[in-house]
């Protein structure tokens, strides 16, 4: 195992958040699938079915968990490298026996791995829509799979500006305004740009709208999600163009922080 797995994973669960975090994140879920139940089952509807009961708890746990882990994920992320910077041990981190793209690696894997430790562990609360029927394993799979590209994603960007910054709470900072940024304001330049070609064409279905107004969503963490929910033979090609989108920022953002690790080797 890369060294520097093994020591962030160790440092991270012996952290007293190692616990605190999951039991905080399975009590929430619990809470939201609690509240969903009986919103949807005792909502006034005598005539609701089971299967419509577990879409919609399956709905809102997706949505639910994606918005917690995207949260979470720059906490762990965006002080990987800054902290280093701040215990003045990045100089001696560059001169060991560990290459930039090896400390990357493990800094990038330590801070993923923790963040799909709570995806995992709150998989049996999003598996017991199950017993309600309208969700089957392939959706589990399917969402979980997306939430994984997403996670990845942000960690990578949140790393990158850890690499960019000294200090940790401006790397944190920065790495929350790009995930509202990301989240709401890829929103809001869509929902101004419909504006626009709606007063000069009216009404347009989803697949008439041009894919230049279409565009800011790929971006956006909720429309991959969202996107993922449809029927398997409907995800080409909405679901391939966010896939491909969120890869090739994950791949930029590791560039970036790669050159930023050589010139930090450089100057040290």
């Amino acid at each position: 195992m890369n060294p520097m797995i093994r020591k962030e994973l160790r440092q991270r669960m012996r952290e007293r958040r190692g616990w605190i975090l999951p039991s905080l994140y399975l009590l929430t879920l619990s809470a939201v699938i609690t509240v969903a139940y009986y919103s949807t089952a005792w909502g006034g509807n005598d005539r609701i079915q089971g299967w419509q009961v577990g879409a919609a708890l399956f709905l809102t746990l997706a949505y639910t968990q994606l918005v917690l882990l995207l949260l979470l994920a720059p906490v762990f992320s965006a002080g990987a490298l800054t902290i280093e910077k701040e215990q003045r041990t990045l100089g001696g981190l560059l001169t060991s026996l560990l290459r930039p793209t090896q400390i990357w690696w493990g800094k990038f894997a330590a801070s993923l791995m923790f963040v799909l430790l709570l995806l995992v562990i709150g998989l049996p609360v999003l598996s017991a829509v199950f017993a309600f029927g309208g969700v089957g394993p392939w959706e589990l799979t399917i969402v979980a799979l997306t939430t994984v590209i997403i996670l990845g994603t942000i960690s990578a960007i949140s790393l990158y500006w850890s690499s960019a910054f000294r200090r940790s709470v401006h790397a944190t900072a920065v790495s929350y305004v790009t995930v509202v940024a990301m989240t709401v304001v890829t929103f809001i330049i869509f929902g101004i740009a419909m504006s626009r070609l709606s007063n000069r064409v009216g009404n347009a279905g989803w697949t008439s709208i041009p894919e230049s107004v279409k565009a800011p969503l790929y971006l956006n963490p909720l429309v991959f999600i969202t996107v993922s929910l449809v029927p398997r033979r409907q995800l080409y090609p909405e679901w391939f163009i966010c896939l491909s989108v969120f890869s090739a920022i994950a791949a930029l953002s590791a560039i970036l922080t790669l050159r930023n690790l050589r010139r930090s080797g450089d100057v040290a």
